[in-house]
């Protein structure tokens, strides 16, 4: 791993991120025991990605702008007027967005400084309708893609 790796824990995910070679895993903390192992299912497929990241360098959240069908009826939905839905146990805390069937997941509560713009490799597992592990894939280096700054 680069030095650009993290390791930290988020509200109930484990995090690491390697800008080095543009890897991002996500995995739920807790375990779900009313889902048995057997009915794990892998989604994998590309999508655009924007990353969000602080002052350090450490992802804040991730936009999934490209997501297969089949995850729009499985994905929460966000609401935009009240608390946000809180992830069930055993769960990476995911949102839909509805309007742009983007997935939306908040990794650490930190304000975004820039945000990497690229197309890269999703591949989620789920366990039932739960995301229990992401792992993201993106070119850091003479990919497409953009860097921007968020904010003044």
């Amino acid at each position: 791993m680069s030095e650009h790796t993290i390791t930290g824990t988020g509200t109930r995910t484990s995090v690491s991120w390697d800008l080095g070679v543009g890897l991002l895993h996500v995995a739920a903390d807790e375990v779900a025991p009313d889902v048995p192992p057997s009915h794990d299912t892998q989604v994998s497929f590309s999508s655009r990605v924007w990353i969000s990241l602080d002052r350090s360098g450490r992802p804040v959240d991730v936009d999934i702008l490209d997501i297969p069908p089949i995850l729009v009826g499985i994905v929460p939905p966000a609401r935009r007027a009240g608390p946000p839905v809180d992830a069930s146990p055993g769960a990476i805390p995911w949102l839909l967005d509805t309007d742009s069937n983007w997935i939306w997941i908040a990794l650490i509560q930190a304000p975004a400084e820039q945000r990497l713009e690229r197309t890269g490799r999703v591949e989620l597992r789920l366990a039932g309708s739960r995301a229990t592990r992401l792992r993201l894939r993106i070119p850091v280096a003479g990919g497409l893609g953009r860097t921007e700054r968020i904010g003044p």
